[in-house]
Parts: C-alpha cells; structure tokens; sequence
C-alpha cells in the first residue's frame, strides 16, 4: 500500500511542477520577447543611429545575409539599410551587422553575437570601437588591407569580420541601386 501512496504523491508533485512551469513561461514569454526585440533593435539603432523603426526587407533567402531591415526616421523618412551576416572567425561563429544610409556611406557597424567565442584578448578586438569605427564613412564595398586594416595577432577574426561587412554592403547596395 505503502508503494501505491508514494506514486500517487510523486505524480501530483510532477504535475504541480508542470503547471508552475507552464505558468512561469506564459507569464514572461512576451516580456522575453520584447527584451529580445530591444536588444536586437539597440545593435541597429547602434549600425544606423538615425533610425528610429526598422522593418524587415521581404526578400528571398540570399547566401550569406541573415536579415535585411529598412532603417525609418519617425515620420517614415528611409534612412537606410541595416543588413546582418553571419561568418566564420577563428573562434566560430561572428554576427556582423553593418548600417549603410541611402547615399551609400557606412553609419556603423557591430561584430559579436550570441555564440560569439573568438580568443580573449585577439580576436575580441573585432568588437572593440577601435576597429569597428574604421568601417565608419566608407562609401565602397570594404576591402582587407586596402580600405580597412585587419587586426595584427587577429587575422583570422578581422579578414572574417571585414568579409562579412563586404557582403553586406553589396546587399545593401543592391538595395539602394534598385531604388
């Protein structure tokens, strides 16, 4: 009898455990989401400071673009183009997200990510404003060692990091070009 008691208990502990789960994920779910949203709105605000709304580019899936948004001020005035790639650096993978505004001039750009894993201390320095500010201004597809120096000590990173915003740039050209 013992036996059959101690079931019936571990089973209304698993369901009390479940129901508290499941109301813990329906409570915070939106707020998560809304986190999630800021966060990945400040690393566009932080590409192309003078946008305030960006909405997605509906486009067919493109190699080597994760996402494109149409950067707008307030009032709807376009001000450019935010476009993220994702590439392979020495330590794995580097989410590179460059802004561009519609006369073609890089307004900024972020390197990083949520699996960001590159060496402390080398290849860290892609996310550092110290190289992330060189891609600043540039009107051209960025070009290792010709408009944009890579990193000593952090080859592998900087020349993936610079790939990535040479991509992007392309597409947001692209963009720009067919307007």
């Amino acid at each position: 009898m013992k036996k059959k008691q101690d079931w019936i208990v571990l089973c209304v502990i698993a369901l009390v455990a479940a129901v508290l789960l499941a109301g813990t994920n329906f409570v915070t779910k939106d707020r998560i989401e809304r986190i999630a949203l800021m966060e990945q709105n400040a690393s566009r605000i932080a590409a192309l400071p003078d946008a305030l709304v960006f909405e997605e580019v509906q486009e067919e899936p493109i190699d080597g673009i994760d996402s494109c948004y149409l950067g707008t001020k307030q009032d709807g005035t376009e001000v450019g183009y935010v476009v993220q790639t994702t590439v392979k650096g020495y330590g794995g993978e580097i989410e590179v997200m460059l802004g561009v505004d519609m006369q073609g001039v890089v307004t900024g750009m972020t390197a990083g990510g949520s699996n960001f894993s590159e060496t402390a201390g080398l290849g860290t320095r892609v996310r550092e404003e110290a190289f992330t500010s060189t891609f600043i201004g540039l009107t051209s597809t960025p070009i290792a060692n010709e408009n944009v120096e890579t990193l000593s000590g952090a080859t592998v990173s900087s020349s993936a990091v610079i790939g990535g915003t040479a991509v992007a740039y392309d597409h947001a050209a692209s963009h720009l070009n067919a307007q």
